[in-house]
């Protein structure tokens, strides 16, 4: 078994942080939206801290490495900000239907102790009664 596709998932390495997961789906739909996926944290959502996905390059991001990559992944990059870097240790990315919504999601982030929203957008401790919904927002890929 290639365990660098195990499950229909493609292991992605960041390097000196640790591996994530990424299932076929956000793969090819990462392929779909010009190849290049960019996954940050920042503020906003239902708590303190957004989790973001944008087709532009943030400053100082780490440029992700796939393991035993197939042809169709050379011409992808995914790469991720280093304070979400951290975070990323054992995290599965998907792309789906989250809550009537097509979209990318960290689906799991075994590494995040702090709470999470229901709609997997924010992490940390609640942002107040006022902070909108990311999903109820409607914001999808935010390109910076």
């Amino acid at each position: 078994m290639n365990l660098a596709n195990a499950g229909g998932h493609t292991t992605v390495l960041v390097p000196g942080r640790g591996r994530f997961q990424i299932s076929g789906e956000a793969l090819r739909m990462v392929g779909i939206f010009g190849g290049s996926l960019r996954c940050y944290q920042g503020a906003g959502g239902c708590r303190t801290q957004g989790l973001y996905f944008s087709r532009t390059r943030p400053k100082k991001s780490i440029t992700c490495l796939f393991e035993s990559p197939a042809e169709g992944q050379k011409n992808l990059s995914i790469t991720v900000s280093h304070e979400l870097a951290a975070k990323l240790d054992g995290a599965v990315l998907d792309f789906g239907d989250y809550n009537k919504m097509q979209r990318f999601v960290w689906s799991v982030l075994p590494a995040v102790k702090c709470p999470r929203c229901t709609c997997l957008r924010s992490m940390g401790k609640p942002a107040g009664k006022r902070s909108p919904c990311l999903d109820d927002k409607g914001s999808g890929l935010v390109d910076l």
